[in-house]
């Protein structure tokens, strides 16, 4: 089998079977047609711990496609749910895809054509890695991010220096829905690790520092849907727990590529984590009560003590530059929470014009 593909399901239902039956459409290389296409793909569905119809869409969905396998598991994470899905794969290549984004009908047929092209070439070896290009769902196609990478070149030794530049820089290689990862890399081995927030960037950071050659496939395989809901009407501490093991885990690969040569900008990618934390809370929908006590709180976690001070990256979306603004005031407590108390002023009445009250 040359392709698994991990999918995994917490409370998933609203677009859950259309994702995964982009899975199931994918076109199939002439030697795969027929009743061939479970030795070409497999699709593993890793429910953990949903509350909606998910589970009983999984099942179904296994029980309609024989090359589809639905795995429960308690809530454990967006990352253990990867990780447990890989454990259990038999593809040569791992790809992962979101309970509600979809695959490009020809996504594998064309990651399986760059593979076999490497290897009618005598000197060059099939990659551990190769990262494609995703597009936003409804959208031009347009890639998501301009990469600096040669089109079909697969980097090796000092040559993935590009990778490591690019990724400690920016978060354009972050997300793990770009990639198509060897099974002889993808186990990070650890499955006992909750991460629902930063895990990309963790996972990222592993791979590229096992793979032995990085490929870049100049082609948009995956759409994402765009999340019409705003990040800032919810707030967690997991948030911010789960961003420092992510840094930590990119932290440690970092200063075994380069030393501490990545340190300033890495600090900078801090910043905007501790920068996007605090515009989940202010601008959550918890009373002043809350948010005032929660503040307190961020305002005295080490991590943000050390990191909020630090500039944010130039690449910094506007309104983490406008509250940043704030946390860098003299009186950052009063410009804040005065901040939060307008915002909440301004949604309530939105919501009463909304609702014709």
């Amino acid at each position: 089998m040359i392709f698994s593909i991990i999918v995994p399901v917490c409370n998933a239902e609203t677009f859950l079977e259309d994702s995964v039956m982009s899975a199931i459409s994918q076109k199939l290389p002439g030697s795969f047609e027929g009743d061939k296409e479970s030795d070409f793909f497999e699709i593993i569905l890793l429910e953990n711990g949903s509350k909606d119809s998910s589970p009983e869409i999984c099942d179904r969905l296994a029980k309609e496609n024989r090359n589809v396998h639905a795995i429960h598991m308690g809530r454990i994470g967006l990352y253990a749910a990867r990780q447990h899905g890989i454990r259990h794969a038999k593809g040569d290549y791992i790809l992962a895809l979101d309970a509600d984004d979809r695959l490009l009908d020809d996504a594998l047929l064309r990651l399986a054509a760059a593979l076999e092209k490497c290897k009618e070439d005598p000197g060059r070896d099939t990659p551990d890695l190769i990262i494609f290009d995703a597009a936003a769902m409804g959208g031009d196609g347009k890639p998501l991010f301009e990469r600096p990478f040669d089109a079909g070149r697969t980097y090796s030794g000092d040559e993935k220096k590009i990778f490591f530049d690019r990724f400690c820089t920016d978060d354009s290689l972050n997300s793990m829905w770009t990639k198509c990862i060897k099974r002889s890399i993808a186990d990070l081995g650890r499955t006992d690790l909750f991460l629902g927030y930063g895990e990309d960037l963790y996972q990222t950071a592993g791979y590229l520092s096992r793979a032995g050659s990085v490929m870049y496939l100049d082609e948009v395989l995956y759409e994402y849907r765009v999340d019409a809901a705003s990040m800032s009407t919810t707030y967690s501490e997991v948030y911010l727990d789960n961003q420092k093991i992510a840094w930590k885990g990119l932290d440690e690969v970092a200063a075994k590529w380069e030393g501490k040569s990545y340190d300033e900008i890495i600090s900078r990618r801090k910043s905007l984590t501790c920068t996007i934390a605090m515009t989940r809370l202010i601008y959550s929908d918890m009373s002043m009560i809350q948010k005032r006590h929660k503040l307190e709180k961020l305002l005295s976690d080490p991590f943000y003590v050390e990191y909020s001070a630090y500039p944010l990256p130039d690449w910094a979306p506007e309104e983490a530059v406008f509250v940043k603004k704030l946390q860098m005031k003299k009186s950052s407590r009063h410009a804040l929470l005065q901040n939060a108390f307008t915002r909440g002023v301004k949604n309530r009445i939105k919501g009463m014009v909304k609702h014709g009250i």
